[in-house]
């Protein structure tokens, strides 16, 4: 069964009869959204988390989980990241023997209409599929109108700045969003207040650091270390800048494997990358392989549930640290 995204983000309910679940598009925002409103909903299950890398690696990793029974909780939620075909074989064996008690949720970059894994879960009475397409303008407009439905002050002016300044990223928009709900407590929005919160050139400074740092730039990156004063208020944004970048490198490589031109493979992402960024990435590219990405992208997210559970007012020296050893292991031959 397939469920548009708009009306599954207002009502999860739509997949409780679903025990597969894929997810798959190029809105990374989106998909991440469902993450955390889907371990909301399955709060009282044990949630399990695997790259598709682990369980290709170990034969039986996921057949266990599934089959085995927690001496805590009997229902289980697992969360498989990074998917392709290579799962195929696996999703075939288990998709009609998939148990009451077990939620298996698929998330995907994009998907072609070739590929047989979406095809064959679209066939599949089982299974509920999610496209996650890319926001425009009006979807990231009524995203807006959502979360901050209880707000006053929302003009369209402050609509249309806060979208241009997340680049059509809604992973960006939803850190900006809680940052104004947190300023505006009063539920009253002031468009000034909100001008100052954006800061566009602190955040462009911060964009600096990090290209510094995954291009393994030592100069650069001390310079742009002394330069910039890390904020704890907007530390959210710096990490989601972060792995940004790496996800969008990550999808740079896999699309050299296919096109056997790291120009040709530039050009063909989607979305597509800002002029002034290509070259930047290409550079970036030169220091890392998929598998010193993938590494990273488990680090930044490990930190950033670090941060989350502890709470404390040394995160801009924890992120500090994080740039450091990002930057070492770009240089790393490993």
């Amino acid at each position: 069964m397939i469920f548009k995204s708009f009306l599954l983000e207002k009502d999860l309910s739509l997949i409780d009869n679903y025990r597969l679940i894929l997810f798959y598009g190029e809105n990374i925002g989106l998909k991440d959204e469902f993450k955390i409103n889907l371990k909301k909903k399955f709060s009282d299950y044990e949630h399990i988390l695997f790259d598709q890398d682990e369980i290709i690696k170990n034969e039986k990793l996921l057949y266990d989980q599934i089959n085995n029974v927690s001496m805590f909780n009997d229902s289980k939620v697992i969360f498989v990241n990074e998917i392709s075909e290579k799962l195929l074989p696996k999703i075939e064996d288990i998709i009609e023997k998939m148990p009451d008690h077990i939620r298996l949720l698929l998330f995907a970059q994009n998907l072609d209409k070739k590929s047989k894994i979406r095809s064959t879960l679209e066939k599949s009475k089982k299974a509920g599929i999610i496209p996650c397409y890319q926001d425009n303008h009006r979807t990231l407009s009524e995203y807006i109108k959502e979360k901050l439905k209880n707000y006053s002050g929302v003009s369209q002016n402050l609509t249309n700045l806060l979208i241009s300044n997340s680049g059509l990223d809604r992973k960006v928009l939803y850190y900006e969003l809680e940052k104004i709900k947190s300023l505006f407590q009063s539920k009253k929005i002031e468009e000034e207040k909100v001008l100052d919160l954006l800061n566009e050139e602190s955040n462009l400074n911060f964009e600096d650091l990090r290209d510094s740092c995954l291009e393994g730039n030592a100069e650069k990156l001390n310079k742009n270390l002394g330069a910039f004063t890390l904020s704890n208020e907007n530390i959210y944004f710096y990490l989601n800048s972060l792995n940004q970048r790496v996800q969008k490198l990550l999808m740079l490589i896999k699309q050299n494997e296919k096109d056997k031109n790291i120009n040709a493979a530039l050009e063909n992402l989607k979305p597509k990358v800002f002029w002034k960024d290509k070259p930047i990435m290409l550079r970036q590219a030169k220091k890392w392989d998929y598998t010193k990405l993938k590494k990273v992208k488990r680090i930044i997210l490990k930190t950033e549930v670090g941060m989350k559970t502890k709470m404390n007012n040394y995160n801009s020296v924890v992120l500090k640290n994080l740039l450091i050893k990002i930057f070492s292991i770009a240089n790393s031959t490993s």
